[in-house]
């Protein structure tokens, strides 16, 4: 299957509209940049495969080239796009092994993150928690009133579960090993909700990690997050391999 060498007019377009958000801020420039190209890579509005040019996304944001190619630096440093031979940077592509290595390392971070929030987490996070379960079981719940699920903002909740009990756990250090490990998959994380199945037994196990949390039951819930981690995992595979015609 060949790699699309031209970003798609769509995306020009999409960037055209973006151009107003570029502003004067103590944030430079090429920081704004990064971060809407980042947002448009992780939303899968710039797909895997897709090449972008300099000129050409510094033309669509009003731009010149210099922060635009410092923006493409950060984006490689976080490993979403990747440097070509033809120029410009391609939106980078996650095989299976990788999926694979990179899940079995966030289940140690975050089976280390449950156990240290256990101990540390505040009220107001549990609330945080609850909250967010209960958002995500509503649009559950909708969807079978008849209801279209937004995947995208499901993800998002599931993410914000995730990250609530990673701050809990007071760790900075943690916290940024754990951005950088997951960062590469955000994107694909709405492929583990296509499937019904999945998404109930996510909401069931959020709840079920919340009252482990409640009765510091670490051993529980570090057997739960390592099965749950696994889950997704596999959930996002078998997607990925569907797509990719394994």
């Amino acid at each position: 299957m060949g790699r699309k060498e031209t970003l798609p007019e769509k995306d020009f377009d999409m960037l055209n509209d973006l151009a107003g958000e570029i502003v004067h801020t103590p944030r430079t420039i090429a920081e704004q940049v990064y971060d809407l190209l980042r947002k448009q890579i992780l939303e899968q509005q710039l797909m895997p495969g897709e090449r972008l040019l300099e000129i050409a996304v510094g033309e669509s944001l009003k731009v010149s080239r210099t922060p635009v190619r410092e923006a493409f630096r950060l984006l490689q440093q976080d490993g979403l796009v990747e440097r070509i031979p033809q120029g410009g940077v391609r939106v980078t592509d996650l095989s299976l092994e990788e999926l694979s290595e990179i899940s079995s390392l966030r289940a140690v971070l975050e089976i280390h993150a449950v156990e240290l929030a256990c101990a540390r987490i505040e009220q107001d996070e549990i609330d945080k928690l609850e909250n967010i379960v209960d958002l995500a079981e509503e649009m559950v719940i909708a969807e079978g009133n008849g209801r279209e699920i937004d995947l995208a903002e499901l993800s998002r909740l599931n993410t914000l579960f995730h990250d609530t009990i990673c701050s809990a756990a007071r760790s900075n250090y943690l916290n940024k090993i754990l951005e950088i490990v997951k960062l590469p998959i955000l994107r694909f994380r709405p492929f583990s909700l296509e499937d019904k199945e999945h998404r109930l037994r996510g909401v069931k196990e959020h709840k079920e990690m919340i009252e482990m949390l409640k009765s510091d039951d670490k051993e529980g819930l570090k057997k739960l997050t390592a099965k749950h981690v696994n889950d997704v995992s596999e959930a996002v595979a078998k997607t990925l391999a569907s797509k990719k015609g394994h």
